[in-house]
């Protein structure tokens, strides 16, 4: 098995280096086909960055009575802190927010706090919740939780920008799907068309394998090893002339960010397993192998 896997394996690549006009004109359009691919895939990878950080934003501010006192609020810390959808608690006290107000304050409104008799502020808790609860839903549920809890005064998240930020996620999300298929779809018509015309200008040397008793697996095998090497070469290609796009456009937005070399390696197998089918379906259904 193993020697007859090899065999199919050099059967190939000499295949490759007989055609390589043909070869090479099928992986310069599987790049370019791959690479709109990527640049889409790059596009939403760099997207969902974007709303993670602001979503790692996103904190529920609890203010609290005047009347609770010290073990109120160590009681009040631990009921919060306690709450699995919660990361993090932070006290904030009063005069430590009156500081920080007075520092965002102009030098001329500042003055005026100086005339203010105590201290108008309340104490309070910022809220950080786990990274899969930062989400509108569970943030009017809890902040609707807390406000029912003694001794907190006011519970906040932001409601009418939160509101917005996520009809603007579903919005963007509806939009990258209903792209990402017509930018798959068409990458996987014009790949496939290309190893279409592979198959079909070797269609000869096909009949003539058939006809000296050669196996639909003997043929079969070699196009699609050649299939997925040709599309893990233009894969790499791809992947470079995105890199280079991406380094040009961090000119412009700085904050671009390339694949992480996980996602490089599963969209080089993806390209390697799409050329592989591509090979395949080709023979199948055109040569009828």
């Amino acid at each position: 098995m193993f020697y007859r896997l090899k065999y199919l394996t050099n059967e190939a690549f000499r295949t490759i280096q007989r055609h390589k006009g043909v070869a090479s004109m099928s992986i310069v359009i599987m790049s370019l086909s791959l690479l709109m691919l990527a640049v889409f895939l790059l596009a939403t990878d760099n997207l969902l960055k974007v709303i993670g950080q602001a979503q790692q934003e996103m904190k529920v501010y609890v203010y609290l009575d005047d009347s609770v006192d010290a073990d109120g609020i160590q009681k009040l810390h631990h009921d919060l802190f306690s709450s699995p959808e919660v990361e993090s608690v932070v006290f904030i006290p009063r005069d430590e927010a009156l500081a920080e107000f007075r520092t965002r304050l102009t030098e001329e409104d500042a003055e005026l706090l100086n005339a203010l008799q105590t201290n108008p502020l309340p104490n309070s808790f910022w809220m950080t919740l786990k990274g899969e609860h930062r989400d509108h839903a569970t943030l009017v549920n809890v902040a609707g939780r807390i406000s029912q809890i003694a001794g907190v005064e006011e519970v906040r998240y932001g409601k009418d920008f939160i509101d917005k930020f996520s009809r603007i996620i579903r919005g963007i999300y509806y939009v990258d799907i209903v792209v990402g298929l017509i930018v798959i779809l068409s990458a996987l018509f014009i790949i496939s068309n290309a190893v279409r015309l592979t198959v079909i200008s070797r269609k000869r040397n096909i009949e003539i394998l058939k006809l000296v008793g050669a196996t639909n697996r003997f043929i079969t095998v070699p196009f699609i090893i050649e299939g997925a090497f040709q599309g893990g070469v233009a894969a790499v290609f791809s992947l470079l002339l995105l890199f280079a796009i991406t380094v040009a456009s961090r000119r412009v937005v700085p904050e671009l960010t390339f694949f992480s070399a996980e996602k490089s390696g599963i969209y080089l197998i993806t390209c390697v397993v799409i050329g592989s089918l591509g090979s395949f379906a080709a023979l199948r259904r055109y040569l009828k192998v």
